[in-house]
């Protein structure tokens, strides 16, 4: 949202959530405090006034991003719920492109907003579903950690091939014709790209789920 003048000279009013929504607007790989403030409509200057660096001003658009994306879905089983809380970290990882690749950049300092959402769902499962938090604490990270790469590595995979169309099954079919890989790794790339590349991060979910069997109470 740009924020209207207030007449003839006088500097844009802007709040900080209007500055974390012009992050998730242009994009996080956009995303400098030289073209938020120009999307905004205001001086760098302003933007100080609600940030304090740009590593806050991700910090805050990740938030954002996390309250824009309620995580709302049943569950009976501790199964069903490690799956939905999955299907939610994948859809807003790719509702918001960069977002993943900014993740890494934050892991000393990760956003309140995902710290949040892993103490809710450690107590979920050690509440409801009588999980161990250390073991709870466990599938979690991995999970999230693989999403996070998964989706970090299709994003990197499509800039390098721009001419894909933003798809990400071609670029990774792009990338496998000028591979030079043996004949027996060459039918199972083809295996998995026939199915696309989020039906493969699935197989991988399901896989750590099932390794969760031996940790589930």
């Amino acid at each position: 949202m740009t924020a209207a003048r207030k007449g003839p000279g006088r500097p844009a009013r802007i709040s900080r959530t209007d500055v974390e929504q012009a992050v998730l607007t242009i994009g996080f790989r956009n995303a400098s405090t030289t073209a938020v403030a120009r999307h905004l409509g205001v001086e760098q200057s302003s933007l100080y006034r609600h940030i304090g660096s740009r590593r806050e001003l991700l910090r805050g658009a990740v938030d954002r991003a996390v309250a824009n994306h309620p995580r709302r879905f049943p569950h009976s089983t501790w199964r069903e719920y490690l799956t939905g809380v999955s299907a939610h970290m994948w859809d807003l990882l790719t509702e918001y492109p960069g977002m993943a690749e900014t993740l890494h950049t934050l892991e000393e300092n990760p956003p309140r907003s995902l710290l949040t959402l892993m103490e809710r769902s450690v107590r979920v499962l050690n509440g409801t579903y009588r999980w161990e938090r250390s073991d709870a604490l466990l599938v979690l990270d991995s999970l999230t950690d693989m999403t996070s790469d998964t989706v970090n590595r299709t994003e990197r995979l499509l800039a390098a091939h721009p001419d894909s169309d933003a798809d990400p099954d071609r670029a990774a079919r792009d990338l496998f014709q000028r591979s030079e890989l043996s004949p027996d790794l060459t039918d199972a790339l083809a295996e998995i790209l026939d199915g696309g590349l989020e039906q493969w991060w699935w197989r991988k979910v399901n896989l750590l789920l099932d390794g969760a069997e031996h940790l589930a109470p």
